[in-house]
């Protein structure tokens, strides 16, 4: 009886360690959160389309990014170039892209971003986070809804291309 008693705790034992909450070795959703640091010197990364001058080249977006203004010269940049897609074509977790909107005289007008932030982020459009920086690239606001939700919703329009208008 007593063997019975001590394999039947033992058994308990382990089983309330494989249950545990604490499991370090469970798989955790990947995530990258997006830091100022994130965006320094955006504009050395590779530009996925050459400057443009004239409306914005995507057609798509109604009011954002200043898109009617023909006096602006906007640059898209993406933080590793070689960033290819999976076989869905979705960028991998941490891609970056950065828009930038200069006026005529070179000034810069605008400055937006989104980042593949994974994890359960953002889940009902691709995990990505949006971002409205400085010309520097320092983050002036972020989110899943950013200006109420716009960024989402315009970009869904290209969600065949995982929420990305450009090459």
């Amino acid at each position: 009886m007593r063997y019975i008693s001590t394999m039947l705790l033992a058994l308990v034992a382990v089983f309330a360690i494989a249950c545990s909450d604490d499991d370090t070795n469970a798989p955790q959703a990947q995530e990258f959160i997006a830091a100022d640091a994130d965006f320094a010197d955006f504009t050395a990364w590779s530009q996925t389309i050459t400057p443009r001058k004239g409306p914005d080249p995507a057609g798509l977006i109604g009011g954002a990014h200043n898109s009617g203004d023909t006096s602006l010269t906007r640059r898209v940049f993406v933080s590793d170039a070689n960033a290819s897609r999976d076989s869905y074509g979705h960028y991998p977790l941490g891609t970056r892209l950065v828009k930038e909107v200069r006026a005529a005289d070179g000034s810069v007008a605008v400055v937006t971003a989104m980042v593949k932030r994974g994890g359960s982020f953002n889940s009902s459009n691709r995990n990505w986070e949006w971002f409205m920086l400085n010309a520097d690239g320092t983050i002036i606001d972020r989110g899943a809804n950013l200006l109420g939700g716009a960024c989402n919703a315009c970009h869904a329009q290209s969600a065949s291309k995982d929420y990305v208008f450009t090459k």
